[in-house]
């Protein structure tokens, strides 16, 4: 005999699963009537609802538009230009593409570079990263923003260097070099730069351990750079002193190469120990940062070029002696956000990085002394 009690309770369940499966369907039934043209609709109301799915129809069009444009387009457009590249310089230069090098340059292999742009002035990388690209110069510093190397139009840009910059087949250069990259979500360019200066401190110490030296060929010479100083700077004057790297494209006199060798190592979120004194020539790496959550801040890379006959890399012992900064110098939001409104404490590098120089920003004067 069926326990009654057990029938009843099986018999109360098929009954809710049945009430809420219509239920179901009466809500999914009320909104296709709400947004379909349905039996029984006036005019007015089918003419409502398929304008109303045909905003939504040009909403989806466009946020995928949106979304092609600013994603994936430039990842397409990124990879696109780095294999063209690739390829352009995977032949050996043509008869035609030497003769429209300028007089005295020896580098030769950038020919079918310069052959296509003559805006080209030289040739970037950074091992082991994707850092590898042509460099170009135009007359300002906003023409290549948004323009590849074969001149159309791209938001991924081009690496440049300061339109004052000097490139010169006599070897006379501007003391300062200052490329300029975009660093967008595509991988390419200057994105990888950013992995200098991270939020995670100790990340990127080890990558500057495993990329401390920087590649820059002209047509003219080929040369290497140890980085000394990465910095995370402010461009905007509401947010703090801004320290105006981009103005130091020569050294007048060695009060102001000091200057700017003592701001570097100040601001620097690491201390490599490279040794700077009045002379040397920089390269500077330049790139937006956008971790810190303040407008229009930067991530700056400066590198002292290796003299001759110095060694063109840094030893292991040197490498495990790279360290943190206790305290960069940086502007008073940056303080504020990130250090607890606490003020600069204060210089920690050795003084003696700096030929001649003294902590208090004095100098003795070396070519005078003995």
């Amino acid at each position: 005999m069926p326990d009654y009690k057990s029938v009843m309770i099986s018999s109360n369940n098929s009954g809710k699963k049945k009430n809420k499966k219509k239920k179901k369907q009466n809500i999914l039934e009320a909104i296709f009537k709400g947004l379909l043209p349905w039996k029984g609709d006036s005019p007015g109301e089918i003419i409502r609802k398929i304008v109303f799915l045909i905003s939504i129809v040009a909403l989806c069009v466009a946020c995928l538009i949106i979304i092609d444009t600013y994603l994936f387009k430039p990842q397409r457009e990124g990879a696109e230009y780095r294999s063209s590249i690739l390829s352009l310089g995977s032949h050996e230069p043509t008869k035609e593409e030497l003769d429209t090098l300028p007089e005295m340059a020896i580098n030769t292999e950038y020919a079918p570079f310069y052959a296509v742009n003559d805006d080209f002035v030289g040739w970037l990388a950074i091992r082991n990263t994707n850092v590898n690209y042509p460099v170009v110069q135009y007359t300002d510093n906003t023409y290549y923003l948004d323009t590849d190397f074969y001149g159309n139009y791209s938001k991924n840009g081009t690496i440049f260097a300061d339109y004052e910059n000097v490139f010169k087949n006599t070897g006379e250069n501007s003391a300062n070099t200052i490329l300029y990259g975009h660093n967008l979500r595509t991988e390419n360019f200057f994105a990888e730069i950013t992995e200098y200066r991270r939020l995670d401190l100790e990340h990127s110490l080890q990558f500057l351990k495993e990329h401390p030296i920087i590649e820059f060929n002209t047509l003219y010479e080929k040369s290497k750079y140890k980085i000394f100083s990465v910095m995370l700077l402010n461009t905007r004057e509401e947010y703090g002193e801004v320290f105006n790297y981009p103005a130091i494209i020569d050294f007048s006199s060695r009060e102001e190469f000091n200057y700017f060798a003592s701001e570097c190592l100040d601001r620097s979120e690491f201390f490599t120990g490279v040794e700077l004194k009045y002379g040397d020539e920089f390269l500077t790496l330049s790139t937006c940062e956008f971790e810190v959550g303040l407008y229009d801040m930067r991530i700056v890379v400066v590198a002292r070029k290796v003299r001759d006959n110095e060694l063109p890399s840094f030893t292991e012992e040197e490498i495990a002696g790279f360290v943190r900064n206790p305290d960069p110098k940086h502007c008073d939001t940056m303080r504020e956000l990130y250090y607890y409104g606490e003020p600069w404490s204060g210089r920690y590098w050795k003084s003696e990085w700096i030929e001649g120089f003294k902590k208090d920003g004095s100098f003795i004067d070396t070519d005078t002394v003995g």
